[in-house]
């Protein structure tokens, strides 16, 4: 194609072939439009819809794996991703378990929710996994007592002994065997 019109003198350019508007530059395609061939922000949607059905397909896969670390005291999303990363457990793209990749699949399991701004179940998913932590330990904490441990820090330094985590994954305090035992006396009639 030529910048000059013909007769014109070559430092007049061809306005016409600048200002000229072409379906390629207006929706960001290099060729021309072709009807019937799926837009990239449609194959864009289809790719996001796709990586949605993996990631649920993944977090409905470890439904089991994330009950039986709540049950076994891994409470918190540091303490899941730690218990997740230390069994070899890989995420949904291969990587490892961080905090905010624990909190999305609590998310999508329907574990956690949350509202605007702030958490809309008001604590209910902490008390319940409390009282799931509470419920594991409860024969536990019979065995100790049937033993004579009867006091709270006996019974904290037989857990540290045992390395039985804490909700959080810390250790055991009299503080929070006095805690445990309220909630087990508030659980069982």
């Amino acid at each position: 194609m030529s910048l000059v019109r013909p007769g014109a003198a070559p430092a007049d350019l061809d306005l016409d072939t600048f200002l000229a508007p072409s379906h390629a530059s207006n929706s960001g395609h290099d060729g021309p439009m072709v009807r019937g061939k799926t837009s990239s922000r449609r194959r864009g949607i289809h790719g996001a819809l796709a990586n949605k059905r993996a990631a649920d397909s993944r977090a409905s896969a470890l439904v089991p794996t994330i009950r039986e670390l709540r049950a076994a005291g891994f409470i918190s999303r540091r303490a899941l991703a730690d218990e997740l990363n230390r069994r070899g457990i890989p995420t949904t793209r291969g990587g490892r378990w961080h905090y905010t990749t624990v909190v999305r699949m609590l998310r999508r399991l329907g574990f956690l929710t949350s509202g605007t701004g702030s958490r809309i179940n008001n604590g209910q998913a902490g008390k319940r996994d409390a009282d799931a932590k509470a419920k594991a330990l409860a024969s536990t904490v019979r065995e100790l007592q049937a033993k004579g441990l009867d006091t709270f820090g006996a019974i904290a330094r037989e857990f540290n002994a045992r390395e039985i985590p804490t909700a959080r994954g810390g250790k055991w305090h009299s503080t929070s065997v006095k805690r445990l035992l309220r909630r087990l006396e508030r659980l069982e009639p």
